[in-house]
């Protein structure tokens, strides 16, 4: 057998390793309840929202709306285009889950990469002829997956009930939803970092929250200089400057990327930046949290 073809081989097997790993831990979400509960929710919040407002729409316009069927809302004699009233119900659905909805989703993932360390189960795997890069990121990956599946009913769900309810679709909608899942998997690759490094659940989960929540604190601090007035002119404000800027740069942006999902639902043209930014910080973590692994004894 060559070289060439041995090569070949070895990536098909880690390909397709790395897939099993990835429907492993989809599997594993749902055996322990973890999928259910997230799809539970996501149908309680799709029944309301096909339940709660219902609208009459005359050629694109709504000409009225009643709560929970019955009760009449006014609209008055403004003409509501039925565009804008869907957009805003899904800026609303965007807005909150890129906060509650994001945390949640690193809050039900952060167990699984410190979970899989765990002493015993490790060494089981450990003594597999697995690669432990593939290992680790199967997990990752596989912990993506969940919240992907999780997001592509919900996403999917709401806007099919609102084109249902009101006869008009809004593809950025759907295209939002990949935004929020692109925001999650750059702050859960820090949380794979810390839960390699510490293998402990909890401190993982504050890695993940607190890179989300970074990325939302560095962008004020680097689009406005102000704060920089609260330290004294010379060496101490330039160093502080210098470091917001320089975590600014290295954490994933956050506020930005939810601004862009905010934007796809509207229709609005992208910035790229926060997308470029972003990606490097997902990759340096991952790659950093294989080569640890790789280098422990078990």
């Amino acid at each position: 057998m060559s070289e060439h073809t041995a090569a070949m081989n070895t990536r098909k097997l880690a390909a397709t390793q790395l897939l099993a790993l990835i429907g492993y831990t989809v599997r594993e979400a749902r055996h322990k309840w973890t999928l259910v509960a997230l799809f539970a929710l996501t149908t309680l919040f799709l029944l309301g929202l096909a339940t709660v407002v219902s609208v009459d729409v005359v050629e694109g316009s709504i000409a009225s709306a009643r709560l929970f069927g019955t009760i009449p809302l006014e609209v008055g004699n403004t003409t509501i285009p039925v565009s804008d009233a869907v957009t805003v119900i899904q800026v609303a659905i965007v807005s909150m889950l890129t906060t509650f909805g994001l945390v949640l989703a690193l809050f039900v993932t952060g167990n699984i990469v410190p979970l899989t360390l765990q002493t015993g189960w490790v060494d089981l795997l450990a003594s597999q002829p697995l690669a432990r890069t593939v290992l680790v990121t199967g997990r990752a990956l596989g912990a993506v997956a969940v919240v992907a599946v999780t997001f592509a009913y919900l996403f999917g769900g709401s806007w099919t009930v609102l084109t249902w309810k009101t006869g008009f679709g809004n593809a950025g909608f759907l295209l939002a939803g990949i935004v929020i899942l692109f925001t999650f998997l750059c702050c859960y690759s820090g949380m794979v970092l810390v839960g390699v490094l510490t293998r402990n659940s909890p401190i993982s989960i504050i890695a993940g929250v607190g890179t989300w929540f970074m990325g939302l604190l560095l962008y004020p601090l680097h689009r406005y200089e102000e704060w920089t007035t609260a330290f004294r002119s010379g060496w101490p404000r330039n160093l502080a400057s210098f470091i917001a800027e320089t975590l600014y740069w290295i954490m994933p942006k956050s506020l930005e990327l939810t601004e862009n999902a905010t934007k796809a639902t509207r229709a609005e043209p992208f910035n790229w930046m926060p997308f470029l930014t972003s990606l490097p910080f997902a990759i340096v973590c991952l790659a950093l949290a294989c080569w640890w692994f790789s280098r422990q004894d078990y």
